[in-house]
C-alpha cells in the first residue's frame, strides 16, 4: 500500500520556524507569506504571542523573546531597525543622539533611536522606545564605508563647541579598530571642512601606527 506524505499545516509550518530561530529573531508577516494568506499568517502569529513563543513588538512586527534571570530582555532597536531596512529594500543610517552612541561620543542611550533612509520617514513605536527613520538625500550614502558617513551625522549632532580631548580620544579609539580603514581617505574628501580638520588627523595617525607596526 502506497503510503501519502501528509503536508504540514501552515500553522505547524510558521511555529516551527518560530521554535527553530534564535531568541530575539524579528518575524514579520510578509516572511511567511509564502505559506498562506496574510490574514492566516496574522492569526497564526497571534497564537504564537498566546503561546509565549513571540513577543507583538510594532504593527506587523514580532520577537521571539529572550529570557534572563530578571525577565524578558528587550530586543535591540538598533536590531529591529536593520531588519525593517532589510525588508524594505532601503539602505539606513544612524544620526543624531544615536550616531553619537554608537561611537562612545555619549554614554546616555536615546528613547528614540535615529536613521537616515532612502526610504520614506516614519516614526515606529516600541514600548516606550521608538525608531525614527527620516528620509535623507542620495548624497548621504555616496560613501563607501560606513565609518565616515556614522563620524559625520555624530559630529554635525555634537557641534564644533561641544567636541574636546575626551570626544577626540572616542573618536580615535573607534576608527582605530574600524574594519573599513581602506575608505576612509576616499570618503573624507565628502565631509564638510570643519569635520576634515577634525578627523583628518586622526587618519593620519593611525596610518603611521599601522605602517610602524609593518
Amino acid at each position: 500500500m502506497m503510503l501519502i506524505k501528509k503536508t504540514p499545516s501552515i500553522k505547524s509550518a510558521i511555529l516551527r520556524r518560530i521554535e527553530e530561530s534564535p531568541e530575539h529573531s524579528i518575524f514579520f508577516i510578509n516572511d511567511f507569506v509564502e505559506l498562506g494568506s496574510m490574514e492566516t499568517v496574522r492569526k497564526v502569529l497571534q497564537q504564537a504571542r498566546l503561546l509565549g513563543l513571540v513577543s507583538h513588538v510594532a504593527h506587523g512586527i514580532y520577537v521571539k523573546p529572550m529570557q534572563s534571570r530578571f525577565g524578558e530582555v528587550p530586543p535591540p532597536l538598533e536590531k529591529i531597525a536593520k531588519e525593517i531596512a532589510q525588508r524594505d529594500r532601503v539602505e539606513i543610517m544612524p544620526t543624531g543622539s544615536t550616531a553619537a552612541n554608537i561611537l562612545g561620543l555619549s554614554t546616555q542611550i536615546p528613547m528614540v533611536v535615529s536613521y537616515l533612509t532612502t526610504g520614506s520617514s516614519r516614526t515606529i513605536k516600541i514600548g516606550k522606545r521608538a525608531i525614527k527613520f527620516r528620509h535623507a538625500a542620495p548624497r548621504n550614502f555616496a560613501y563607501e564605508g560606513t565609518t565616515i558617513p556614522l563620524v559625520v551625522q555624530a559630529l554635525k549632532d555634537l557641534e564644533t563647541e561641544n567636541i574636546g580631548e575626551r570626544e577626540l580620544s572616542a573618536l580615535y579609539q573607534y576608527l582605530s579598530n574600524a574594519q573599513d580603514k581602506d575608505t576612509f581617505l576616499k570618503d573624507i574628501l565628502l565631509v564638510p571642512q570643519w569635520i576634515q580638520n577634525l578627523v583628518k588627523p586622526i587618519i593620519t595617525n593611525i596610518q603611521n601606527e599601522t605602517l610602524a607596526t609593518i
